[in-house]
């Protein structure tokens, strides 16, 4: 019965998230302009919060740091740098931040019917790994929208993991912060792996709230120290939620 209702949530998340890109798609291509709207009504509010609690069935539990919590209201852009588990990350981003983001995705996700064409009007760029030219174009996109006040969320790791040990970080979402002379703000969540592990597509109801934490805003021009200062403060950030 648990396997049924599972498989059952998945098709709904499925079904709804294709309603919802659709309905982003085609209000973006009526009014182009209407990004922030989209961003803040659409994926945030009607798809990625009734996703998490009435599909899902996760309750919440999001910090941030005083800091953060100034930063985004000040309407400044930054970099949100965070631990990666789930196909359903993205839904736990827009649900938890409290201001529009935008991230990298790989290549393959623009060719998503809907979903991908959704992301792109927003501002989402895509990289194909290995593609230095790709991965350039998409750091000078990015600056832009940093500058303007938008923040970008990157998952540094790279890909989804089982385990739950932060793997090494990689530069690219720190070369951005660098050129665009943004703060990196360091997030790390938990409980996402329990409901949507890697490699599976049943949908589970967490057994406890999914917890987000948002840390300090980290300020340098430096890549590699920016991208060691990350690691270590989402490293942090998880072992006083384990404490």
């Amino acid at each position: 019965m648990t396997l049924v209702i599972g498989f059952l949530r998945t098709v709904l998340s499925v079904l709804y998230s294709a309603f919802w890109c659709g309905t982003a798609l085609i209000t973006l291509v009526i009014f182009p302009n209407s990004s922030e709207f989209v961003l803040i009504k659409f994926a945030k509010k009607y798809w990625s919060e009734v996703m998490m609690k009435w599909i899902v069935g996760a309750e919440l539990d999001v910090q941030l740091h005083p800091e953060t919590e100034a930063l985004f209201k000040s309407g400044r852009g930054a970099v949100l740098v965070s631990n990666h588990s789930s196909y359903l990350d993205i839904n736990l981003a827009f649900a938890s931040t409290p201001t529009p983001i935008v991230f990298i995705a790989k290549a393959g996700v623009k060719k998503v019917p809907l979903l991908g064409g959704a992301n792109e009007r927003v501002g989402t760029v895509f990289v194909e790994r290995g593609n230095i030219n790709t991965a350039k174009k998409a750091i000078k996109k990015l600056e832009k929208t940093l500058k303007n006040g938008r923040c970008v969320l990157v998952y540094p790791e790279g890909s989804r993991f089982k385990t739950d040990e932060i793997q090494p970080f990689k530069k690219g979402g720190f070369h951005l912060a660098s050129n665009a002379g943004a703060p990196v703000v360091p997030v790390y969540h938990e409980g996402m792996g329990e409901i949507l592990p890697p490699h599976t597509f049943i949908i589970r109801k967490p057994s406890k709230p999914v917890v987000v934490r948002f840390g300090k805003p980290i300020y340098s021009s430096i890549v590699e120290e920016l991208k060691n200062k990350s690691f270590e403060a989402v490293k942090e950030l998880q072992a006083k939620l384990r404490q």
